[in-house]
């Protein structure tokens, strides 16, 4: 099945960032395990400054989220409500734009959109970088 491929080789290529991963892979892969959406609409909402939520208290914050989207510094990860992680906006960036590169090399068809939303994604917080 192409989609566990694309997953496991995604989780490949971001142990090989020497990023902190985890939490955005479990994510990811919990969200399209269990249907909740797709790689194409997960990016295409990260450009917007939106997050995802798996299910009650599996989620992460983008600006968007935030009651104060100017005070957003940071990507935050919820399991349970309670904060589990939380990543440099650099780093997810980098992580983002390494999963829209994996994915539209498993599915070529669906990848123009996808690396243009990890384009958006990357103008939105670098303009966000260079106004804190």
């Amino acid at each position: 099945m192409a989609s566990l491929a694309w997953l496991e080789s995604l989780k490949e290529s971001f142990a090989s960032t020497g990023l902190d991963y985890e939490d955005l892979y479990e994510l990811i892969e919990a969200s399209i395990v269990r249907g909740r959406t797709s790689f194409p609409a997960f990016i295409y909402d990260a450009s917007r400054g939106v997050g995802f939520s798996v299910s009650e208290g599996f989620f992460y914050s983008l600006d968007q989220d935030w009651d104060d989207p100017e005070d957003f510094n940071e990507v935050s990860f919820f399991l349970g409500e309670v904060e589990t992680s939380s990543i440099p906006v650099p780093d997810y960036v980098l992580l983002m734009k390494v999963a829209a590169d994996v994915y539209s090399a498993f599915f070529p068809d669906e990848g123009g959109g996808v690396l243009r939303s990890a384009e958006i994604l990357e103008e939105r917080y670098s303009k966000k970088s260079l106004s804190n």
